[in-house]
């Protein structure tokens, strides 16, 4: 007796075998996406800081930077108070920075040689789930130093300087 098709068992077995493919494919892919933003979110604020700090030196006056957990506003001098609008801002984070020593908001001050006017280096870090647990990315942080910006991954759960391997 010659068989044309397939009974009903193994049609049935087949959408069973695909059912349980895509429910894992799905949970890769919520984590490959937060991964993806985490990354993408440490890159751009990383180029824009990077282009804050050129135009400070090239313009050869002083520029900032204020943090407020999700949004990013760039001065274009070292006035930032109320009253004062921003040359520019971005729109805001996917996920909130959190940044050593806390605060609600962070200041980032360039001088007008292009420099960081802070006393010690600045850890800056994406929070994709509010705890600073480990990501998954092969970027998460940025350290602001002195004469130079730097991309890393953190070590650990905290934001420190030494958490972060910088790259």
């Amino acid at each position: 007796m010659a068989r044309n098709g397939f009974t009903l068992v193994e049609v049935l077995i087949v959408i069973v075998i695909i059912g349980i493919l895509l429910s894992i494919a799905t949970a890769n892919w919520n984590s490959m996406q937060k991964k993806n933003w985490v990354e993408s979110q440490a890159g751009q604020t990383y180029s824009d800081l990077m282009s804050v700090r050129a135009d400070a030196l090239f313009t050869k006056r002083a520029r900032s930077v204020i943090f407020s957990g999700s949004t990013f506003a760039i001065y274009s001098s070292t006035e930032t108070g109320s009253g004062i609008q921003p040359a520019s801002t971005k729109k805001p984070f996917k996920y909130p920075f959190k940044w050593g020593g806390g605060g609600s908001s962070l200041t980032v001050t360039f001088d007008a040689s292009g420099l960081y006017t802070g006393d010690t280096d600045l850890p800056l870090c994406v929070d994709p789930d509010g705890s600073l647990g480990i990501t998954t990315g092969s970027v998460d942080s940025i350290v602001v130093s002195t004469a130079r910006i730097k991309l890393g991954k953190r070590g650990g759960t905290t934001c420190d300087v030494s958490a972060i391997t910088q790259k």
